[in-house]
């Protein structure tokens, strides 16, 4: 396929952290290459992009004309109706990245319950390639957006962090001192400075291994006639690079 064949690509974001942001700088790639790109957004993907203050970015990057959109779930009832441009010859192409193992389960089971796992059903049925990048295929850094280290907080008789917040997205607790609702939370900083004990820490790294079970349901992904797994966003372009080149 030519890079005029591979015009329209469709990309879905599922309810991870892990590799969000490198999802992202692939989309802006595809789309500074000229690319067309509709992203599609599961309800948890949607809040997991506000958590970490992707949303407006994110919208930022694919605008244009159609189809370069952002489609959440919410808006797509449970008929999933531009899934339908599957068929119309509007994608070339599936990418999901990051891929839950629910997504992925679903997926090897056939199961379509969801705006991502019916987008996923379709490109297969057509025969066209499905690249899936799961968040539980290999260990990862990934980041909490917004951390309470308790044991510094318990020094503090109050909370002024919590009435520094706009949002509401710390609270004070007789029992937790200050709790933290991530949904809420629109990545300010201004909890992070106002803290007197250095207890708010933001974009908090942590390691997460795959556990082997989870391993044995994404293989199985292999098994489905023109799915390939990728172990990072990244290699997308090169999958991209390599179909081009075979045109």
């Amino acid at each position: 396929m030519r890079k005029r064949e591979l015009a329209g690509l469709a990309w879905a974001i599922t309810g991870s952290g892990v590799f969000l942001e490198e999802s992202l700088q692939v989309i802006k790639a595809l789309r500074d290459r000229g690319f067309s790109v509709t992203v599609f957004i599961s309800r948890a993907g949607e809040e997991v992009l506000g958590m970490y203050g992707l949303t407006s970015r994110l919208e930022s990057i694919v605008k244009g004309g159609y189809p370069n959109e952002v489609v959440y779930e919410r808006e797509e009832g449970f008929s999933y109706p531009r899934a339908g441009r599957v068929y119309k010859g509007v994608y070339r192409l599936l990418v999901v990245s990051p891929a839950t193992l629910n997504t992925v389960s679903k997926i090897v089971n056939g199961i379509a319950d969801s705006l991502v796992s019916n987008l996923a059903s379709h490109f297969i049925k057509a025969g066209l390639p499905v690249f899936i990048v799961p968040s539980d295929l290999t260990e990862t850094i990934s980041v909490i957006p917004l951390a309470v280290e308790r044991e510094l907080c318990s020094k503090c008789p109050g909370c002024v962090a919590a009435d520094v917040c706009p949002t509401g997205a710390l609270r004070r607790d007789p029992f937790f001192k200050v709790k933290v609702s991530l949904l809420l939370c629109t990545q300010c900083g201004l909890c992070v400075r106002a803290c007197p004990f250095n207890a708010i820490r933001m974009n908090v790294e942590i390691k997460v291994k795959p556990n082997p079970y989870y391993l044995a349901i994404i293989r199985r992904l292999n098994d489905i006639p023109r799915v390939k797994v990728l172990d990072h966003p990244s290699r997308v372009l090169d999958e991209i690079k390599e179909i081009e080149g075979a045109g």
